[in-house]
């Protein structure tokens, strides 16, 4: 089961990111310009959300001294993987089975030559066939549940690796759009803060640069001029940065 995130740690996150964000804020100045005054300044907003998608991959490796032997040992493994998922619950049309990889297998090298053609004159000696079985499902709690149990398949003789979820959020475009009103208005509200501090009053907004978004695990506060995406988290957080021109007098 799923902690529920820790409010003091949230606190701690959201306090993190004021500071970063009002650092950048009070670089704004006031600039004289041929129109009158400009404000610029910095308005953030974030808003917690939980992947709605996942993709997760699993290999499943067979040897054997010719290719129909090792081909022969791992489409059982397949069958079996492919069973497995299905009565965890996985529907068969959210999987796709990759082509056969084929590696030869060499015998050991006696000494090192140095010789950069060295393989193509020792005798192969077997042959290691693998295929992916790809998970691609909206069902993210179940699938991320089965990717952890699925070390089960070892059990049953299925030499699998099971590699790390994919997390996605489907509906960012949606988000976006909300987020980006959010920071909107707390530039505008921290513009007015400063104005209010130096006499002066907001008459419109100039100019508006908005930064790429920042999608992190929920617990970080990382920001990158280049936006970040991150797959890795289930749960995660989206942060929107607008930097924002108003004019003053």
């Amino acid at each position: 089961m799923r902690r529920s995130t820790p409010l003091g740690f949230l606190a701690a996150v959201a306090l993190s990111l004021a500071v970063v964000v009002s650092a950048w804020m009070l670089s704004g100045a006031f600039v004289q310009t041929r129109s009158g005054n400009v404000l610029t300044v910095t308005g953030s907003a974030r808003k917690a959300i939980k992947s709605d998608f996942i993709i997760w991959r699993a290999v499943v490796t067979q040897r054997g001294p010719n290719q129909a032997a090792a081909y022969q040992a791992l489409k059982p493994s397949i069958d079996k993987t492919l069973a497995y998922l299905e009565g965890k619950g996985v529907k068969r049309e959210e999987m796709v089975v990759s082509a056969v990889s084929t590696r030869k297998l060499y015998a050991p090298k006696a000494a090192n030559t140095g010789y950069e053609g060295e393989d193509t004159m020792r005798e192969i000696v077997g042959y290691e066939l693998s295929q992916t079985v790809e998970v691609r499902s909206p069902q993210v709690d179940l699938v991320d549940k089965t990717a952890r149990e699925s070390t089960e398949l070892i059990s049953q003789g299925v030499p699998l690796e099971s590699l790390s979820p994919q997390f996605i959020y489907t509906k960012i475009g949606d988000v976006k759009v909300e987020i980006l009103a959010d920071a909107a208005k707390d530039a505008r509200r921290r513009a007015e803060e400063i104005a209010k501090s130096s006499g002066a009053t907001i008459t419109g907004v100039k100019s508006a640069r908005m930064s790429p978004l920042q999608i992190t695990p929920i617990y970080s506060n990382e920001i990158s001029s280049d936006g970040i995406n991150d797959t890795s988290s289930l749960d995660k957080a989206v942060t929107a940065i607008v930097t924002m021109g108003f004019n003053c007098r």
